[in-house]
């Protein structure tokens, strides 16, 4: 005779419906639809939004000269390292 004193649940059925998501297909109806309230036509019940998300992401990829100023200061840090390590390399030996 068995005694359980932890009863486990049953099993549970799984329902997923996986939807296909294309990405272009949505940036390229988000475009369209800008163009259309920027025209001044609009579709019934439809208010305009403003895109920040589109707006911020130009921000990001438009600082070269910081990328740049990065690069440079890598640069000088990887020759100053180098320099030491070659003055300590060489001034043990002799």
């Amino acid at each position: 005779m068995r005694i359980n004193f932890i009863r486990l649940p049953g099993h549970r059925i799984f329902s997923f419906t996986p939807r296909y998501y294309n990405e272009q297909k949505e940036q390229m109806e988000e475009r369209v639809q800008r163009a259309k309230r920027e025209l001044g036509i609009k579709e019934e019940g439809e208010e305009y939004k403003p895109i920040i998300k589109g707006q911020m992401k130009s921000l990001f990829k438009s600082n070269v000269r910081e990328k740049k100023q990065s690069n440079l200061r890598l640069a000088v840090i990887l020759i100053v390292l180098i320099l030491i390590a070659y003055w300590l390399f060489y001034s043990s030996l002799s």
